[in-house]
């Protein structure tokens, strides 16, 4: 199986860098180097280690397939617009690390605005400071994290249940689950935050039976991490969702946004007060 799992895997490599010679290369350089780490960490387990790399590997090879679809056929818009956004932003910061003052600019008003995570901004900046202006890499990427997901929920149910039947399901539901596989396909940070926070769960569940300096050390990366990916302002999308639709939500949806400055659906709204700021 892991030999036949192999073969595939170049199969795979072999046709992305056929549909996309100028970006795949780079990008599946670094998927390995992650994907290398990743099964190095996988073989120092307990148990399971074959069935667990080949779900790693499975899982990996299903998502570099997806990811690769829709980069592609240019399908961010419509499976997920934030995509282009991260990637725009990632870029402006990433130019904004050589001195470019108006990139800076840019950035740090989206930022400013609470429209979006900056962990993830750092996430894809870090990527194109490495392999160039680079989505398809940022979407591998998050490819190897998603797979790597379905092991650490085969730990956590491992842990719970001390069942290996429910461990190996929770893990396959992971892999393969089609909404799980096409967030992190893309890139998007909900691969990243599913990701981290079963990582948090599973170092939790350690904690909770023996304190480990470890464990510690990777509960707070991830509360950092969460941190860095989870808070925007969701009033502000709120607004502006109601600027857009409000005369086809009506004022029970949007009624809460409007009354700081005595505006009506439909007409332009200056925003006062601090619930408005």
């Amino acid at each position: 199986m892991n030999a036949v799992l192999t073969l595939l895997m170049l199969l795979v490599c072999s046709g992305i860098v056929f549909l996309s010679p100028s970006k795949a290369p780079a990008a599946l350089v670094l998927t390995a180097a992650l994907a290398g780490i990743s099964v190095i960490l996988i073989n120092r387990l307990d148990y399971e280690r074959k069935f667990l790399l080949q779900l790693f590997m499975g899982g990996l090879m299903v998502r570099l397939i997806i990811g690769t679809i829709i980069f592609i056929y240019n399908l961010q818009e419509f499976f997920g617009g934030d995509a282009d956004t991260y990637d725009l932003n990632g870029w402006f910061m990433q130019q904004g690390w050589h001195g470019n003052k108006y990139y800076t600019a840019l950035m740090e008003r989206f930022i400013g605005g609470g429209e979006g995570a900056w962990g993830m901004l750092y996430m894809v900046a870090g990527v194109y400071e490495i392999v160039g202006r680079n989505p398809l890499a940022v979407q591998f990427i998050n490819a190897v994290i998603g797979a790597a997901t379905a092991v650490i929920i085969f730990l956590c149910a491992f842990h719970i249940f001390g069942n290996n039947r429910v461990a190996r399901l929770a893990g396959l539901l992971t892999a393969f689950f089609p909404s799980l596989v096409l967030w992190s396909s893309q890139e998007l940070k909900d691969g990243p935050i599913v990701f981290v926070l079963t990582l948090t769960i599973l170092a939790t569940l350690k904690l909770g039976e023996r304190f480990s300096a470890k464990y510690f050390a990777i509960l707070t990366f991830c509360l950092m991490a969460l941190i860095s990916h989870l808070l925007y302002d969701a009033g502000r999308h709120r607004r502006s969702f109601c600027n857009r639709h409000a005369p086809d939500y009506g004022s029970e949806f949007c009624a809460p946004v409007y009354y700081c400055s005595g505006a009506r659906p439909g007409n332009d709204l200056v925003w006062r007060g601090p619930l408005c700021q």
